[in-house]
């Protein structure tokens, strides 16, 4: 039987020798009741068992039956060893009686008028030893599921006492080695109280085959198939072959010395035909347990199998996932650039011409018009790669000190136009004390912008906007709120998720959109350390929008001064003195190059043109002594970054990039080549004059003039 089986049936099996001794004891009482010696003694001529003693059995057997099971309620538990300390009392005064003399007549409230008469030889007494195996039951019971730190449970160790004692009685029966004096001092313990002892050992073993030693006897180990087999025959084949040797020379049926032989043969042969049993059972258990591992080792080796194909097969996956990134990347930046450039020469037209006073009031409100949806497809486009950083992780900031104020000032004039047209009125109460910031300036009034456009947006003509600031615990929070179209509670969940909106949410698509502005928006919130919340009652309620982005402590006595620059928006760059410039302008797109190079020429600019990377410095070798490169990046014969390394190299010139990719990696790319600045197309013109202040300030261009190359 497995180990298994025998831990499941151990419990079973302890309430079977339990109900044995409880048969033991009621059939001892039994026959004092009755008057039937047989019954208490099992046996004619044998001592008779004592009715306390028959009472403390029955006691210890349902005290054993109640604590049984590991998990018992604890009025059971209770209920059990309150029985375990009736025996223990017993056994205690029954020891000290017989230790001092004291007859305290616990052994003999039970059929007291039966026990010293004529039929009872001796006189009926509990013995000593069971009254020492009653104290030893009583502590086992109580003690039953305590245990050592070194996994040593004391009711084993007492099991094992009275244990013995019960088999050296049943071991004195078995030889009839017991002489009955007349003397009352010899109390030989019962034949049906041994058996009842080693029963209830038994039962109390059993009780918990899952601690102690008998862990190891219920184990699947050798050392557990051993014990199972061997010591069962150890003690009783001795005990049996003993008996029957006995028995045989008490009968006559051979003398002493044959006797000997015979206990020795049949010993022997018995012993070594459990031997041989034990040694089959053992072949067979590992036969067995290699069979398992043979197996166990199959499952994984099929296992293993089965990982490192999943693994291949993940890897692949992954594989084919990263080429689909850079497939989609790549298609997102050739698409960008391919709407990029087109719209560069319709924007600087119209910035250009919207200035131009000699035109009709009209005229330049209708090319302000094209400025500003040029401006919102480019912003798009900007989304979309933002979209593709973001979710790449590689959305990264440059932070420098700056100010909100200034910031949310600048993004309230970019929508100020539109919400004019549509004649809502705009509360601003930047109330906040410390709107200095440690953040990406562009980043930041990006967030802006999109929270302001989208109140603009969704809020119906005549409607009323808000903005407002205020301090917090090291905070600055800016709120943005609106008598527009609202949400459900239900959109909160989604309305930061890409490609959302609340008008989509309500089936409502009259607003346009990609939905992609909040969703950058928090990201670069999250990205700044700060927190981004909508807040709505209600469809056509309104919406709330809070932003609250860290102060750092250095910077809350740090506030930018009304009037300063950084306030008005306006760059020290910016009111830098003219200075005309010699600019060799390299692009293949015909329609941007007219357009640039009759700009910088009304800017009071040099400029020479070239299509190509071969005439761009077929033109940079002539006598013309240039200032600085203005280069698109992807040329037909190769690209502006290897132009600008070149030309750099020879001439010490320095430039800056016009490209329709915007991506990261791109403008790495382009300061690694040696361009000061990289425009992303389409490109204002204001912007475009402001590079090349920054250009003339931070890299004095101007200097190759000073070095003997003169112009021409």
């Amino acid at each position: 039987m497995k180990h298994g089986t025998i831990r499941q049936v151990g419990p079973t099996a302890s309430y079977a020798a339990s109900g044995l001794v409880l048969a033991i004891a009621l059939t001892v009482l039994a026959g004092w009741y009755f008057h039937l010696p047989l019954l208490r003694r099992f046996s004619s001529g044998y001592v008779s068992m004592n009715p306390a003693t028959a009472f403390c059995l029955a006691t210890a057997a349902v005290s054993l039956v109640l604590l049984t099971p590991a998990e018992v309620p604890r009025r059971r538990k209770l209920a059990g060893r309150t029985l375990a300390a009736v025996v223990l009392s017993i056994g205690l005064v029954r020891l000290i009686g017989a230790a001092t003399g004291w007859h305290s007549g616990i052994d003999q409230w039970l059929f007291a008028s039966d026990l010293g008469g004529a039929g009872v030889e001796p006189p009926s007494r509990m013995a000593f030893r069971s009254a020492l195996s009653f104290v030893l039951v009583a502590v086992g019971l109580m003690l039953l599921d305590k245990q050592t730190r070194h996994g040593r449970r004391p009711t084993e160790l007492l099991c094992a006492i009275f244990s013995a004692i019960a088999f050296l009685a049943l071991f004195a029966y078995a030889y009839g080695l017991f002489v009955y004096y007349k003397s009352p001092d010899f109390l030989p313990m019962s034949l049906p109280g041994s058996i009842a002892f080693l029963l209830l050992a038994t039962a109390m073993l059993l009780a918990r085959p899952n601690a102690g030693v008998m862990r190891i006897i219920t184990s699947d180990s050798p050392a557990g198939l051993l014990l199972r087999l061997l010591l069962p025959l150890a003690v009783l084949l001795p005990v049996l072959l003993g008996a029957l040797r006995f028995g045989g020379e008490h009968a006559g049926w051979y003398s002493t010395r044959i006797g000997v032989a015979l206990f020795t043969t049949v010993f022997i042969a018995l012993f070594f035909a459990s031997v041989a049993w034990t040694t089959r059972l053992l072949v067979q258990s590992d036969r067995e347990r290699k069979a398992a591992e043979e197996r166990v080792c199959q499952v994984n080796a099929e296992l293993e199998q089965r990982v490192a194909d999943r693994t291949a097969e993940l890897h692949m996956l992954n594989d084919e996932l990263v080429a689909a990134g850079k497939t989609k990347d790549n298609f997102l930046a050739a698409l960008s650039h391919e709407l990029r450039t087109p719209l560069t020469p319709v924007l600087m037209t119209a910035a250009t011409l919207r200035n131009e006073t000699r035109l009709p009031l009209d005229v330049r409100e209708q090319l302000g018009m094209i400025q500003r949806n040029i401006e919102l497809e480019a912003r798009l486009i900007d989304d979309l790669l933002d979209l593709t950083r973001i979710a790449r992780g590689k959305l990264q900031l440059r932070s420098q000190p700056c100010d909100a104020h200034s910031l949310v000032a600048l993004s309230i004039e970019m929508v100020r136009s539109e919400a004019s047209r549509k004649r809502q009125t705009m509360e601003i109460d930047l109330a906040a004390q410390h709107s200095r910031l440690l953040g990406d300036p562009a980043r930041l009034q990006q967030v802006f912008w999109n929270l302001l456009k989208n109140a603009v947006k969704f809020t119906p003509e005549s409607g009323q906007l808000a903005v407002r600031s205020r301090d917090g615990d090291g905070t600055l929070t800016l709120e943005i709120s609106d008598t527009g179209i609202g949400f459900e509670a239900e959109a909160i969940e989604r309305i930061f998720l890409p490609f959302e909106q609340a008008a989509a949410l309500m089936s409502d698509r009259r607003f346009g959109g990609l939905g992609l502005g909040l969703a950058i928006s928090k990201a670069v919130v999250d990205l700044h350390g700060g927190r981004i919340q909508a807040q709505s009652a209600g469809p056509g309620k309104g919406a709330v929008f809070r932003v609250e982005l860290p102060v750092p402590g250095d910077l809350l006595i740090d506030n930018i001064a009304p009037g300063s620059a950084e306030t008005n928006g306006e760059r020290p760059a910016q009111r830098a003195r003219f200075t005309p410039l010699r600019l060799l302008l390299v692009e293949d797109h015909e329609p941007t190059l007219a357009v640039l190079e009759r700009l910088l020429t009304r800017a009071g600019h040099s400029v020479a043109t070239a299509m190509s990377v071969a005439g761009a410095l077929q033109t940079a070798s002539g006598p013309v002594t240039f200032d600085a490169l203005i280069s698109d990046v992807g040329l037909p014969d190769g690209t502006g970054l290897e132009l600008m390394e070149k030309l750099r190299t020879t001439y010490g010139l320095c430039g800056i990039a016009l490209s329709g990719y915007g991506m990261d990696e791109d403008l790495r790319r382009s300061r690694e080549a040696g361009f000061s600045a990289h425009l992303t197309k389409p490109i204002d013109f204001a912007q475009f004059e402001q590079a090349l202040a920054d250009l003339t300030a931070s890299h004095g261009v101007l200097s190759q003039r000073t070095r003997g190359r003169p112009p021409s």
